[in-house]
């Protein structure tokens, strides 16, 4: 296998990570970690005063 040329192959990813598969849950994960990490801020006391 040749070593890749990016940024020339770097379509080549889509071909693994399909957006229309994975674009949702990822997006749900980043919500799910965004609302954890205010949970965490806030109940440590450094949310608005």
């Amino acid at each position: 296998m040749s070593k890749p040329s990016n940024p020339a192959d770097d379509w080549k990813i889509w071909l693994v990570v399909n957006p229309a598969t994975w674009l949702m849950p990822i997006f749900f994960a980043v919500l799910i970690l965004a609302i954890a990490v205010h949970a965490v801020v806030f109940s440590v006391g450094l949310g608005w005063q």
